[in-house]
């Protein structure tokens, strides 16, 4: 069985795409790449994916807004989702259409959950996307009608994009009418590394929300409503698998290890290409006859053309990064 790099697979897998395509002078077809990526991680180890999961959900940074790679990379975290599921054991189906639909539907015995797969830049401005950008419960209720025996809502996304004390996102997740959890791809990752331990099917459990969350949790309380939500989802999660509170915050650290060994590779990536991108600039103006027409030039096309790398890096050293962890 073949090793997979899961750190820049699925980059590597949009790049590689894009380019046959535009050789080619075709449009790509994502579902059909989509599926391609799908299948090959049907036949890899629940661990190989566990690793992806952990690095799941991060744009990278110098993709250009609104392009091809950003919106099949965007397609290829859907799919990572809906592998998820069938590792699960459950009956999953990627929705081609994208105009006012959900991503992912994800069927656990006779009920299905619509999943919305989210992916952000790791140097976006803000620790947290905007609530409006990461969940609206009309749509949920849209997409549940749609649907046989619809249940509830599920939202994926990379943690590092969470908010520190709470807000509206935290009160629509736990509003009974449209049961929706959020939920990162750490915790998909977790849940599949103890997938042997219990029935995947108990985690139908998640939207009992009549038993947990009998009142939504209101946006101004002491101390912000983003404890008593994740205290609340994790202890479910920790009695449906069947382990104890330690095994749990060992193994989600462990993740979150691999997910910063991630953020500092990326960095180490956005560095490189700055100097790449330097030395070919000194290439271009050495040819330049007269020296201090190359100087100037030299100094103008490096502040220009490395600013954006420069900004990427600084936003992902400072909101994806303790002090610590910058040092190291």
């Amino acid at each position: 069985m073949q090793k997979i790099n899961y750190i820049d697979v699925i980059e590597n897998f949009t790049n590689e795409n894009i380019k046959n395509y535009g050789e080619n002078n075709k449009k790509p077809d994502h579902e059909q790449i989509a599926n391609n990526f799908m299948k090959m991680f049907e036949i890899k180890s629940k661990k190989e994916l566990c690793n992806l999961l952990a690095c799941t959900g991060f744009i990278p940074d110098l993709y250009p807004a609104d392009s091809g790679e950003e919106t099949l990379f965007s397609k290829l975290v859907e799919a990572v989702v809906a592998v998820w599921a069938v590792k699960m054991g459950f009956d999953s189906v990627l929705i081609k259409e994208k105009s006012s639909y959900e991503d992912v539907d994800i069927v656990i015995g006779d009920k299905t959950i619509v999943c919305d797969a989210k992916s952000f830049r790791l140097g976006r401005s803000q620790a947290a996307p905007n609530t409006k950008d990461f969940l609206k419960l009309e749509d949920v209720r849209k997409w549940l009608k749609r649907r046989k025996n619809g249940l509830g809502g599920l939202v994926t996304y990379p943690n590092t994009h969470d908010w520190k004390e709470g807000g509206d996102v935290y009160l629509y997740c736990t509003t009974k009418d449209c049961p929706t959890i959020m939920l990162s791809y750490i915790h998909l990752a977790l849940l599949l590394h103890f997938k042997n331990k219990y029935h995947t099917s108990d985690l139908i459990k998640l939207w009992d929300y009549e038993r947990l969350f009998p009142q939504r949790i209101e946006k101004k309380i002491d101390g912000g409503n983003r404890m008593p939500y994740w205290n609340t989802i994790h202890e479910e999660l920790i009695s449906i698998m069947g382990i104890n509170i330690d095994t749990f915050n060992e193994t989600f650290l462990k993740y979150q290890k691999i997910q910063q060994s991630f953020i500092l590779h990326k960095i180490r990536q956005l560095e490189a290409t700055k100097e790449a991108t330097i030395s070919k600039i000194k290439e271009d103006i050495n040819s330049t006859p007269d020296k201090s027409i190359r100087d100037n030039f030299i100094n103008y096309r490096i502040n220009i053309e490395t600013k954006k790398i420069d900004e990427c890096i600084k936003r992902i050293i400072n909101f994806r990064l303790t002090k610590g962890e910058q040092n190291e």
